[in-house]
C-alpha cells in the first residue's frame, strides 16, 4: 500500500512538471468545453449539461488517462528506467496502477475545471441531482477507467511504438464512445465496438445519474453495465499482466533497443 500511495503522489508531481501535461489539464478542457458549447448552445439546458459539461469533461479525463497508459510508459522506456521499475521489489502492477490513479485524479480535476468554466462563462447550471448517486458514480467511473487504462498500459509496455499508439487512439475514442453525441447516430457496424469499451458505459452512467428523468431502474442498470464491463477488463488485466510479465522476462526487450 505504501508503494501504491507513494507512486500516486510522485506521479502527480512528475505530471505537473511537464508543460504539455499542464496544457492537457488546465487549458485543453476549456477548448473542448467552448467548442462543444457552440455545437449545443441552442439545445435544452439538460441536453447541454449531458453533452457539453459531461462530454467536454470526459474528453479531458480521457486525455489524461491516455497519457498515463502510453506516454508515461514510453517516457520510462526512453529514460532507461522501465526495466528497473519492472524488476523492482514493489510489484510493477502496483507502480503502474499508482501512475494511472495519479493521472486519473488530475483528469477528474480537469472535469471539475471544465464545469466551473462553463458555469461561469456560459451560465450553465447543474440540474437537480442526487448527490449520493453522483459521488458514487464518479468513484465507479474513475475505477473503471483506471482498470481500462491498466490493460492498455500493459499492452503498451511491450510495444516500441507506444507514443504512436497513444496518438492513434485518443481522438477516435471521443467519437466511438459517444462523448459528444449519442452512439445511436454512429454507423451500425461501429456501435458494437462502442459497447466493448468501458468509457461508453462510464459516460452513460454519468448521464443517467444527472438526468432528472432517470428512474432508479435506469440508474441501477447503468451501474450494473459499467460494473460488468469493468469486471471483464479486470480479468483481462490480470491475465494480460501475467502474460506480459512472462514475455518481458524471457525476451528482455523492454528498453529502447
Amino acid at each position: 500500500m505504501h508503494a501504491f500511495l507513494h507512486s500516486i503522489v510522485l506521479q502527480m508531481k512528475l505530471s505537473m512538471a511537464r508543460p504539455m501535461f499542464q496544457f492537457t489539464i488546465w487549458i485543453s478542457p476549456l477548448f473542448y468545453a467552448t467548442i462543444t458549447y457552440f455545437i449545443y448552445g441552442n439545445q435544452s439546458p439538460e441536453r447541454i449539461f449531458q453533452y457539453v459539461v459531461l462530454g467536454a469533461g470526459f474528453m479531458g479525463l480521457w486525455t489524461s488517462i491516455v497519457y498515463s497508459s502510453a506516454s508515461d510508459i514510453n517516457r520510462e522506456r526512453m529514460y532507461g528506467t522501465l526495466e528497473n521499475i519492472f524488476v523492482a521489489p514493489a510489484s510493477f502492477a502496483v507502480i503502474l496502477m499508482g501512475k494511472i490513479v495519479g493521472n486519473t485524479i488530475w483528469g477528474f480535476i480537469s472535469m471539475v475545471l471544465a464545469f466551473f468554466y462553463l458555469a461561469v462563462v456560459f451560465q450553465i447550471k447543474m440540474p437537480a441531482v442526487n448527490i449520493a448517486f453522483v459521488v458514487l458514480a464518479l468513484l465507479v467511473v474513475m475505477m473503471a477507467i483506471s482498470v481500462f487504462a491498466f490493460v492498455m498500459a500493459l499492452i503498451f509496455t511491450l510495444s516500441q511504438q507506444a507514443e504512436a499508439l497513444m496518438n492513434f487512439i485518443e481522438y477516435p475514442i471521443f467519437l466511438i464512445c459517444g462523448f459528444l453525441f449519442p452512439i445511436s447516430i454512429l454507423p451500425f457496424w461501429i456501435q458494437p465496438i462502442s459497447y466493448l469499451l468501458p468509457p461508453t458505459f462510464a459516460i452513460e452512467l454519468l448521464r443517467a445519474v444527472t438526468n432528472g428523468n432517470s428512474t432508479i431502474n435506469d440508474i441501477t442498470e447503468a451501474f450494473l453495465h459499467l460494473g460488468a464491463v469493468t469486471l471483464v477488463y479486470f480479468i483481462i488485466g490480470v491475465v494480460t499482466y501475467k502474460a506480459v510479465d512472462h514475455k518481458a522476462r524471457i525476451d528482455g526487450k523492454l528498453g529502447v533497443y
